[in-house]
């Protein structure tokens, strides 16, 4: 009896493992061509109401996290990632707006994203995302922070990384000394 509880406790554990280290599937998202949504107004409004200020003269590149639409984004990001990645693969956002709506995507569930990594890193291959959006996907930030040590996110790192980010900083995420310095946080 006591083998049957342990035989279904370590299934379970590999169940629960599997769920965990692999990514949200996001290929649904590809379809081009489907209608704006709300999160396509914020991040349009957002640029528009700045006078579109790129994110480079901006003193926060992250200030929409702290409106109150942007923090209702960021506190449940879930039904708007398939709508980030149609604003991502488009040509007629900016990238500010690009590097806007990955900053709302930053506390999605880290197997959402990972998912997302995957389908930026397949974005930049095809020279849809620049390499300064591609850092922000990159860089832990929000929920990646704290899985830096995970090898499903730390394989997506260093696939992405190399081409975008100093040595020295790919060292220290790997290490873990970025989380030391930014815990919990993440920016």
């Amino acid at each position: 009896m006591k083998r049957l509880w342990i035989i279904l406790a370590a299934s379970l554990l590999l169940v629960v493992a599997w769920r965990f280290w692999s990514p949200a599937d996001l290929s649904a998202c590809t379809s081009e061509g489907a209608a704006p949504g709300p999160l396509t107004a914020i991040v349009h409004n957002y640029f528009e109401s700045n006078r579109r200020i790129g994110w480079r003269d901006m003193d926060d590149r992250f200030d929409i996290l702290s409106t109150p639409e942007g923090q209702k984004v960021a506190g449940q990001p879930m039904p708007y990632a398939c709508e980030a990645l149609q604003i991502l693969q488009s040509p007629a956002f900016s990238e500010s707006e690009k590097i806007f709506t990955t900053a709302l995507m930053f506390q999605l569930p880290i197997s959402q994203y990972m998912g997302f990594m995957d389908r930026s890193h397949q974005l930049y291959s095809e020279h849809r995302i620049d390499p300064e959006v591609m850092k922000v996907v990159v860089l832990p930030r929000g929920t990646a922070i704290n899985y830096w040590w995970l090898p499903a996110w730390r394989q997506r790192f260093t696939r992405d990384a190399p081409n975008l980010l100093d040595e020295s900083l790919i060292r220290h995420v790997l290490t873990g000394g970025y989380w030391f310095d930014h815990p919990g946080a993440g920016f």
